[in-house]
C-alpha cells in the first residue's frame, strides 16, 4: 500500500459518515413518497382536481387520470375552451 497513509480511526469516521448520508437519503426519500402521496390528481382531459363529487378513474387510451363521468368532463372541458 504505498502512498496510502493509515491513519488510525479513520475508517471508523468513514463508516459513520455512510450511515449518515444513508439515513438523510431515506428522510428524504420518505418526505417525497408523502409528497405523492398528499398531491392532488388531475384530469388529464379537463384539468380538474380529483374529489368526492369528482372521482377519477383510469383513461381509456391509458394516457393518465380521467373523470369517471364522461359527460360531465366533456362539458367542462368545452366550458373552459371559451
Amino acid at each position: 500500500m504505498a502512498g496510502h497513509d493509515f491513519q488510525p480511526g479513520r475508517e471508523m469516521s468513514n463508516e459513520v459518515d455512510a450511515k449518515t448520508a444513508r439515513e438523510r437519503a431515506k428522510a428524504i426519500a420518505e418526505q417525497r413518497r408523502a409528497e405523492r402521496r398528499n398531491r392532488k390528481r388531475k384530469c388529464v382531459v379537463c384539468g380538474v382536481e380529483e374529489s368526492d363529487k369528482t372521482p377519477l378513474t383510469a383513461h381509456p387510451e391509458g394516457i393518465g387520470p380521467a373523470c369517471k363521468d364522461e359527460v360531465a368532463c366533456l362539458s367542462r372541458k368545452a366550458a373552459g375552451a371559451r
